[in-house]
């Protein structure tokens, strides 16, 4: 009788393991594929659309010869709907500039954000600009000093596919 009971226990157990294996590995997958895991409502969420951030060495040397580096968001496929309208543009917590961003479609800049600090982001209603459809939006990314607001570099470009719902 015991048996059975440690028995029942055993393979409840490993059902849970297997199961919980099985959602790391969809995790991992939709992530390292930029699939929309969430549509988050809230400002400081930031999973609607954002993939992984990554190094990338687009800043001059500094006086030393030493090289700086801005993270940048990574943007993915995104799907919009009248509940979730917003798109949204991140400044990651380790930069040490402002970002801004031109969002730009069939050549007309459809948005442009103010300077956002490290750690903050920005929303803006991108369902209220574009049709129902398949849409190919292409930001403009620059970066100005914290201090003097200076541009720091610009003219990196990015490009997403929205669809509209």
């Amino acid at each position: 009788m015991e048996k059975k009971k440690l028995d029942k226990r055993l393979v409840t157990i490993l059902v849970l393991l297997v199961i919980i294996i099985i959602e790391l590995i969809i995790l991992m997958f939709l992530r390292a594929r930029g699939t929309i895991i969430s549509n988050g409502t809230s400002d400081k969420t930031v999973s609607q659309n954002q993939c992984d951030i990554e190094m990338v060495n687009i800043n001059p040397q500094d006086d030393e010869g030493i090289d700086e580096y801005t993270e940048l968001v990574g943007y993915g496929q995104v799907s919009i709907s009248k509940d979730y309208p917003y798109l949204y543009l991140q400044n990651p917590q380790d930069n040490e500039v402002y970002l801004s961003f031109d969002v730009t479609y069939n050549d007309e800049v459809l948005y442009s954000s103010d300077l956002i600090e490290p750690g903050k982001m920005e929303k803006f209603d991108i369902y209220s600009c574009l049709d129902a459809g398949k849409h190919t939006l292409i930001y403009s990314i620059s970066s100005y000093d914290l201090d003097t607001k200076e541009t720091y570099w610009s003219g990196i470009k990015q490009e997403q596919e929205i669809l509209i719902k």
